[in-house]
């Protein structure tokens, strides 16, 4: 009886642990997308982005799906109605100051080291090609070192350096290169809390590569299940 238990709990682990080694760098970027968002369930939250001379800024965010999301600025108040419109890979300001929306890119900085694409697409699993570089020890045990590269020119970055907790599939850290293959930025992800059943980052800490005092906190809060008409995603209807 005791052998054939232990047969039974050896296999056991041992298929959990084919199972485990078999998984896709892919698969393994979207565990993590998971771990910084709410996937592609529609939903709403505030940003609030700090920097290093404290200056602040708050955000709030219409998620309807990867590639439909409405970020409207609340604070400051000279700042207030600014919105950034994201329908799939195109991405749109528009301002009360004026009447037509102005097409920018993802790449563009929204406020200290932040990207337009930082809050409006943040979808690895989606923009990139992953592949793993090796799994290497850390303070946080086992971690995947896993490369990304873009999918086309018109995502936030060329490249993204990934570390990947092994046992949980948390996201740890980010580099960012520009398409020419600059690094740009360095990330941690950091205060995860339990968010629809489910630990997700509400920090995001960024530092410019090149000069290190320079730095964009990012905090997520009030994330709320919410459905949007379609409308409210239409280039048009918001033109002043």
């Amino acid at each position: 009886m005791k052998m054939i238990l232990f047969l039974l709990i050896s296999g056991f682990f041992n298929l959990l642990f084919a199972l485990h080694a078999e998984i896709t760098p892919n698969e393994i970027v979207k565990k993590a997308d998971l771990k910084r968002g709410l996937g592609n369930i529609s939903h709403s939250f505030n940003v609030t982005v700090t920097d290093q001379d404290n200056k602040r800024e708050v955000f709030h965010v219409a998620f309807k799906d990867v590639n439909n999301t409405l970020t409207e600025q609340v604070e400051p108040e000279r700042a207030k109605g600014r919105k950034l419109l994201m329908k799939d890979y195109d991405i749109w300001l528009f301002t009360p100051n004026i009447k037509k929306a102005l097409r920018i890119s993802f790449e563009q900085k929204l406020t200290g080291q932040v990207s337009n694409g930082d809050i409006a697409r943040t979808n690895y699993a989606e923009d990139y090609d992953a592949q793993l570089q090796g799994i290497e020890k850390s303070n946080h045990g086992e971690v995947y070192r896993l490369e990304l590269r873009a999918k086309n020119k018109k995502v936030t970055y060329g490249k993204i350096e990934y570390l990947v907790n092994k046992k949980d599939f948390t996201p740890l850290e980010a580099t960012f290169y520009a398409l020419s293959g600059k690094a740009l930025k360095h990330a941690t992800f950091s205060e995860f809390k339990m968010i629809q059943g489910i630990s997700r980052s509400t920090k995001m800490e960024i530092v410019d590569n090149l000069q290190k005092s320079k730095f964009s906190t990012m905090i997520f809060s009030d994330h709320k299940a919410e459905k949007f008409n379609e409308s409210l995603f239409n280039k048009e209807s918001l033109e002043f």
